[in-house]
């Protein structure tokens, strides 16, 4: 039986080629002891045309299972991990589905559908167009533990106007990031100094900027290029 399902921890580099992007890297970043919330990869695999096949659906519960144990009620987003997504030539970023805060075997199985489907959305085909890209998109799809941020963001770790490496740049807003990725929400916008991490922005953020500014730069050193960090 092959394999559908991987868990962050045991996703391999050969696998990893076929989860996406965003699965990659979560899962490379979890490997490597990143604070990143538990989850899985379904991979493309798994799907028959727009459904999930039997077999996979089974692996699924079964890791559903494995992370509810000793946790309680357990929330869980599902987000998309398209092979073309966060790449260099095309981000995707907003253009897929993501849905949040799932609770049981039902809407978590109808959320994979829904963002496995919204590969096929006008939105998605005409920013494949713009890119050149012909066809549907092939995709994955991310299953997390979803944390309740107070406050969500992202970081770009040189200056994504100028790629100046002096600065890094980040935006965030208050609640969950989903609305920041998609454009819907208006940010509040902080910069920190390299090299040692220099804040200047609202005074809320501050107290974050610290630990934020650690895995930044860790995260350019291990990855050795610089990045846009979603947190």
């Amino acid at each position: 039986m092959k394999k559908k399902i991987y868990t962050f921890s045991e996703l391999s580099d050969e696998a990893r080629s076929l989860a996406g992007g965003k699965g990659g890297t979560l899962s490379k970043l979890f490997q490597a002891g990143y604070p990143v919330p538990d989850g899985f990869v379904v991979m493309p695999t798994a799907f028959e045309g727009d459904q999930l096949n039997p077999d996979a659906w089974h692996q699924v519960q079964h890791q559903l299972e494995n992370m509810r144990k000793g946790n309680g009620e357990v929330s869980f987003a599902v987000r998309s991990s398209a092979i073309a997504e966060d790449s260099a030539y095309a981000s995707f970023a907003g253009e897929f589905e993501t849905v949040l805060d799932v609770h049981s075997d039902t809407a978590i199985l109808a959320a994979i559908l829904q963002v496995r489907n919204s590969r096929e959305s006008e939105r998605v085909q005409a920013y494949s167009q713009a890119k050149g890209m012909q066809g549907t998109q092939e995709i994955a799809v991310v299953v997390q533990k979803l944390v309740r941020a107070d406050i969500s963001g992202i970081l770009f770790t040189a200056n994504p106007v100028s790629g100046n490496h002096s600065t890094m740049t980040g935006n965030y807003i208050y609640g969950f990031g989903e609305e920041l990725v998609s454009g819907e929400a208006e940010p509040y916008t902080f910069t920190l100094q390299v090299p040692k991490g220099d804040y200047d922005g609202p005074v809320e953020m501050q107290r974050y900027s610290k630990k934020l500014f650690k895995f930044a730069r860790k995260l350019v050193q291990d990855l050795g290029c610089p990045q846009d960090i979603e947190w």
